[in-house]
């Protein structure tokens, strides 16, 4: 997903990540890719702002998984819900995958906030040496979106930690 595409899709997506979050050499999900692969995906499909089930950044590159719905023609009544995933590392957008049945909540691309290096600073400060994975944008309640990371522990156990774009962490589970 070429940079330009989020202009010409008309998406407003900004996503900064600081290379020294969370340490020197600290190695983070690939956040700042998030914007180039909506808007790459949305370029594919051919729709602006594209329904999305998940955002998921990790340490290679970013999965979209977009909703698409499937609708009688004749009646327009609504005969499905599919979900079809897209991969971006940087330079390559590959996909889509082959549908899958779906439900749950969705969210337009626009929706996803900005995120910057303060998005893993809650977690950085609680923790001593958190390993973050992954970092997962996902619907929420009418639209809205919740952005969560999967940390990993020195021992190897993992949690899931609900934050705000601002890092701040409003909670944590086993995974």
């Amino acid at each position: 997903m070429p940079r330009g595409c989020l202009r010409a899709c008309g998406l407003a997506i900004v996503v900064v990540v600081a290379a020294g979050c969370g340490g020197d050499d600290a190695v983070l999900p690939r956040v700042s890719l998030i914007g180039d692969a909506v808007a790459a995906v949305a370029a594919d499909i051919g729709v602006n702002d594209p329904e999305l089930f998940e955002v998921l950044a990790d340490l290679d590159g970013v999965t979209v998984t977009v909703a698409e719905t499937e609708v009688n023609m004749d009646t327009g009544e609504i005969t499905g819900r599919y979900a079809r995933s897209y991969r971006y590392d940087g330079e390559l957008l590959q996909g889509p995958g082959d549908p899958v049945a779906a439900d749950g909540a969705v969210f337009v691309g626009s929706a996803i906030p900005t995120l910057s290096n303060a998005v893993f600073g809650g977690v950085r400060d609680a923790l001593d040496t958190p390993d973050v994975v992954d970092l997962a944008v996902s619907g929420g309640p009418d639209g809205s979106v919740i952005v969560d990371l999967t940390v990993r522990s020195e021992r190897g156990g993992e949690i899931l930690v609900l934050v705000r774009p601002d890092g701040t962490v409003l909670g944590v589970q086993a995974d």
